[in-house]
């Protein structure tokens, strides 16, 4: 079965498409969205298969939206009220491309289209990437109005202030509204730690370690009593 979601600014839209990929046994619905930079949030740290995206929404549109996810490779089948779309749609290799009103028969015709191509493309899940695993060279942040595509290199270290966190890098600081387990969902396990309540630190770019806090440049990070034990360990693991 492919995992799927739909992101369709139009409740009308979404009940249709719902009711479609339920209909359908080679389908499951795994997430619902009327907003596309919640959809995103959501790919960050969940598998899918395949999207039903509209085109035309706000905020983030769904041929921008395709742009920020190509690295997935998640199968993407357009449906929308405007033709004037179809080639851009093909130029960003969509699946198929679906004009609203949709027919359940037409439906079913973009789906088997989806089957094929994964099945030509799909490998063993033992051998698909562990994203936590220090596979991510990118993360999309939403910062008020905008998406910031950040390089997870170069990130330092991040720190929660109240219902934010802000990701300090190489060159600039970024406020995004985010919890701490969504952060730690979505950055590589294996380079990245949480060593106090309100921090989690880029292990490679520590410099100096103290028995209270950890140095990256001119910061200074405390380490927190209850991670202690986890990263004094995780350094001993690493040899750092």
């Amino acid at each position: 079965m492919l995992r799927s979601i739909i992101v369709d600014d139009e409740s009308g839209a979404v009940e249709i498409l719902s009711d479609y990929v339920n209909r359908n046994k080679e389908l499951e619905l795994v997430g619902t969205f009327r907003d596309s930079i919640e959809a995103l949030t959501f790919l960050r740290k969940n598998e899918v298969d395949l999207i039903f995206l509209d085109i035309d929404m706000p905020d983030l549109d769904g041929m921008h939206f395709v742009e920020l996810i190509q690295a997935k490779k998640i199968l993407v089948v357009f449906c929308t009220a405007y033709s004037e779309y179809a080639v851009e749609s093909y130029e960003k290799e969509a699946v198929d491309y679906l004009l609203k009103p949709i027919t359940y028969e037409r439906f079913c015709k973009a789906v088997d289209k989806a089957l094929k191509t994964r099945s030509l493309t799909d490998k063993p899940k033992a051998k698909r990437s562990d994203t936590r695993k220090g596979k991510i060279k990118k993360l999309f942040v939403k910062s008020g109005s905008r998406i910031h595509q950040v390089n997870i290199r170069e990130v330092l270290f991040i720190e929660k202030k109240g219902h934010y966190v802000v990701f300090h890098t190489t060159g600039k600081q970024l406020l995004s509204r985010m919890n701490m387990k969504e952060l730690l969902q979505s950055l590589p396990s294996d380079n990245f730690i949480r060593v106090h309540r309100s921090f989690v630190v880029a292990m490679d770019k520590i410099n100096t370690i103290e028995k209270q806090a950890v140095v990256i440049q001119a910061f200074r990070i405390p380490i927190g009593e209850s991670y202690r034990d986890d990263f004094f360990k995780r350094i001993h693991t690493t040899g750092k």
